[in-house]
């Protein structure tokens, strides 16, 4: 006497087996290349316009640290979150290819942008734990001088 098999005493395991497979294949950070130039395009915008409202956040954080206007735990806590979101946006982007040569060069601007911004957001970090008022004004210059570059290189592509 034959034993039916697991999806016939179980029809959902199948299904539930496949759809695991491809949720671990979707969140397993592998790298794949953009359909066309408007969806590479389209990543770089969205990367872009996640990491200006980070680093506008950021900056407005700074200065009103600087200024006296809230707290250093507050400062701390906004500038280490905002640096912390930077590196899923760089991955996000970073891990999809540009579908041809010719995006090779948006790949790395958008990738330069961003680094950029993580390295700000670290010397951020830094100025909020020192308490350093200088630095914290520098840093929210910094930042904010990313943003407006960002948001140039976001409507360039628009």
């Amino acid at each position: 006497m034959s034993r039916p098999c697991a999806s016939t005493r179980h029809p959902g395991a199948l299904r539930t087996v496949g759809l695991t497979v491809l949720l671990l294949a979707a969140v397993s950070g592998c790298v794949v290349p953009a359909r066309d130039d408007g969806a590479f395009r389209a990543n770089a915008v969205a990367a872009l316009s996640s990491a200006v409202s980070e680093a506008r956040t950021g900056a407005l954080v700074l200065r009103a640290r600087a200024d006296g206007k809230v707290t250093n735990a507050y400062a701390d806590t906004v500038v280490t979150d905002d640096e912390s979101a930077i590196g899923p946006i760089e991955d996000s982007f970073g891990n999809v290819d540009p579908p041809d040569p010719a995006q090779d060069q948006l790949r790395t601007q958008v990738m330069g942008l961003l680094g950029d911004t993580a390295d700000a957001f670290a010397t951020a970090r830094l100025s909020v734990r020192r308490d350093d008022e200088e630095q914290m004004q520098a840093s929210a210059k910094k930042l904010s001088e990313l943003a407006d570059q960002m948001d140039r290189a976001k409507d360039g592509l628009r």
